[in-house]
């Protein structure tokens, strides 16, 4: 009878060898099928000019220290990397602390063998020490595993090849601003995005250029505001850090001139379903912003006080009956 050894194996091993057999095999095959960089520019190139909304989803713009700092998005990173091919990038959330989300990202090159880990960071408090709600944190969790995504593919796929597909998504994104009025119809489509979406006031938009008046905005200010605006799509950019607003401060930081419209516009109510239809009308940037709301809740206890009436009349003779208002 023969002796039978029994080995045993726990499950981490098991899982171990069937990693490193999937990677041996995606190995051999990156080597034995190796890409063509000429068709990895050209297809990129193809995809990211493929439409305009595409092209302006490739660049980013935030910024840091008084200066504008600009480069490729996740966007432009993941279209790359699928052309690219042969590669392996992997992100999760690594540590979640009472301050700060830690997120890593490895890109992994099967045909060169060459592997890059990065870490990214996003604080979780705000300006006063207070801690996000858990749905802000998984929010900010997402975007931050995008941004070590994007840094662990750029570090990996030659320069060259990404400069060259981001210029081209630039130049088609932006066309022709040469002339003046192409370039003040670009403007004003700008600086009505950000009031519409955001409650932007002109000089807000205009800090953040540094500059002082619309005439001196010129073509590359526009690709400018179209990174900001890409930045605030992927949450790579707050509004408070955008337009140096205070996060549940004193004012909130919201421009004067914002502040007296909104007050113009809340005088205006005579009753607390008007006060509700204009908060409805408002904003997502506005409607969170605490400031705001305790204007609101201030004029609606204020219309929600009776008025002396006679006759269906108040004191100073008018008909107490709802009368409706364009109230934006």
């Amino acid at each position: 009878m023969e002796n039978v050894q029994i080995i045993e194996s726990t499950g981490l091993d098991v899982f171990e060898a069937q990693e490193r057999a999937a990677i041996d095999i995606q190995v051999t095959t990156a080597k034995r099928f190796p890409r063509d960089l000429m068709r990895v520019r050209n297809n990129s190139i193809a995809i990211v000019c493929m439409d305009k909304e595409t092209a302006e989803s490739c660049r980013y713009a935030k910024p840091v220290g008084g200066k504008n700092v600009i480069g490729a998005s996740v966007h432009l990173a993941r279209i790359v990397c699928q052309q690219y091919g042969n590669i392996r990038v992997q992100q999760r959330i690594k540590q979640v602390t009472d301050k700060n989300i830690v997120a890593e990202a490895v890109a992994f090159d099967l045909e060169t063998n060459y592997a890059v880990c990065v870490e990214a960071r996003r604080s979780i408090i705000d300006r006063s020490g207070r801690r996000y709600s858990d749905s802000v944190i998984e929010t900010n969790a997402m975007a931050i595993l995008a941004i070590a995504e994007r840094n662990a593919i750029l570090k990996v796929i030659p320069k060259a090849l990404i400069d060259a597909v981001y210029k081209e998504a630039f130049t088609f994104a932006n066309g022709d601003l040469s002339d003046n009025a192409k370039l003040q119809v670009a403007t004003n489509r700008a600086f009505e995005f950000f009031k519409t979406e955001y409650g932007a006031a002109e000089d807000e938009v205009l800090l953040c250029l540094g500059l002082k008046t619309k005439e001196a905005i010129r073509a590359e200010h526009i690709a400018d505001l179209r990174g900001y605006m890409q930045a605030l799509k992927d949450k790579e950019l707050t509004v408070e850090e955008l337009f140096k607003r205070e996060k549940n401060g004193n004012g909130n930081g919201l421009p004067e001139a914002v502040k007296t419209d909104l007050s113009d516009k809340l005088s205006n109510c005579e009753n607390a379903d008007e006060v509700e239809m204009l908060s409805d009308a408002l904003p997502d940037d506005l409607k969170g912003n605490h400031y705001v709301q305790k204007m609101f809740a201030a004029r609606k206890a204020t219309v929600n006080i009776p008025a002396a009436t006679t006759n269906g009349k108040s004191e100073n003779g008018d008909n107490d009956q709802h009368k409706e208002k364009n109230l934006l």
